[in-house]
């Protein structure tokens, strides 16, 4: 079963009473348990694109279908509820609270999502101990470095039972040591049969993907 599917999917936005086509004739399709790498040079539309699959934005043109939902930007707030709800999507630098302890914090994100307290509770032990960071389970991860800030805001995806995980240069800001640490969680996960998008500079993880994808300024190579 397919997780994501494009077709012919283009993104413009107008610049001085002009369409700019950032996005051209995207094809592409995902499955369950896949673990997807799109790479190219600064600007070429790699973010854009990840944020269509997140429903963030929305098509121009073409035929997109996420988690068995065809979505455009007529699909009702029920639907795009029901695909949100699944996907997570990690930034380069999280949002991460200075006022609460990092156990409260993803404890807070599996209820939002409305799982119950005591189930909440449990997941986020395991959590905690899975990413490597249950040592910092009373500290506010604003306190944390880079790569702990990270793997706190992956466990606050994780708790929500996603089926879709979308990074976008995740370890961009990270040093050598921690974008291994971060890629070897992530490999993990693609074993477990979470399905994943990476946007990515970091040639270290390419031999871990099963396809990749490199965007040439809006076109898919």
């Amino acid at each position: 079963m397919s997780i994501v599917k494009l077709e012919n999917v283009e993104y413009s936005v107008n610049k001085n009473d002009k369409e700019l086509r950032i996005l051209k004739n995207i094809n592409l399709l995902v499955n369950i348990g896949e673990f997807h790498l799109i790479t190219g040079p600064s600007g070429s539309g790699k973010t854009t694109l990840l944020q269509l699959i997140a429903t963030i934005l929305h098509q121009t043109k073409g035929f997109r279908e996420l988690l068995g939902k065809e979505v455009t930007k007529e699909t009702s707030e029920d639907i795009i509820y029901y695909v949100r709800e699944r996907i997570g999507y990690l930034f380069q630098t999280p949002f991460l609270p200075t006022h609460i302890s990092t156990f409260e914090y993803i404890k807070l994100q599996s209820q939002l999502s409305g799982i119950g307290a005591f189930t909440a509770i449990k997941k986020t032990e395991e959590l905690l101990k899975k990413l490597g960071i249950d040592q910092f389970e009373t500290i506010s991860p604003s306190k944390l470095s880079g790569g702990e800030k990270q793997r706190v805001a992956l466990a606050g995806i994780l708790v929500k039972n996603i089926n879709l995980l979308l990074l976008d240069e995740p370890t961009g800001s990270l040093d050598f040591e921690n974008r291994n640490i971060f890629w070897e969680l992530i490999n993990h996960l693609k074993n477990d049969n979470l399905t994943i998008i990476a946007v990515t500079h970091d040639e270290s993880i390419t031999k871990k993907a099963d396809y990749i994808h490199k965007l040439d300024y809006g076109i898919m190579v």
